[in-house]
């Protein structure tokens, strides 16, 4: 099954440049995306995605905002982060963000979701 990604990002250049660093790494990939928290979580209830990826700075809902109402829904998809924000750390692991990648890593954003979805991944002993 090819993977799908939810981007949420209200700047057009970062999210042209997420969904080229996405695809380049899964090719066969659908990639959503959607310029504010709300309307992530209005997509997050009705659609399946195999990672998000948020900003932090957007109007209206922050990207920490978003994780935490991610996590509050019981979602347990990846979550990365893209920041030119420091010291934002350890309060966007207190939301549930799994990976918080800098600004200046943007070329590394598939490696990172690939490698994410690798530790997500169920053993054999996994069970539901």
């Amino acid at each position: 099954m090819a993977e799908r990604f939810l981007i949420v990002d209200d700047d057009a250049d970062s999210t042209f440049l997420a969904r080229r660093n996405l695809q380049a790494v899964f090719p066969q990939a659908t990639v959503e995306h959607v310029t504010s928290g709300q309307a992530a979580l209005e997509l997050l209830l009705t659609q399946e995605f195999t990672a998000v990826v948020t900003d932090y700075r957007m109007p209206w809902m922050d990207g920490l905002t978003l994780v935490r109402k991610i996590r509050e829904l019981n979602l347990h998809m990846p979550i990365v982060m893209r920041t030119a924000m420091e010291d934002l750390e350890n309060a966007a692991r207190a939301a549930g963000v799994d990976y918080v990648l800098p600004w200046f890593r943007w070329r590394d954003l598939g490696e990172v979701v690939k490698e994410l979805l690798h530790c997500h991944t169920p053993g054999p002993d996994a069970h539901a």
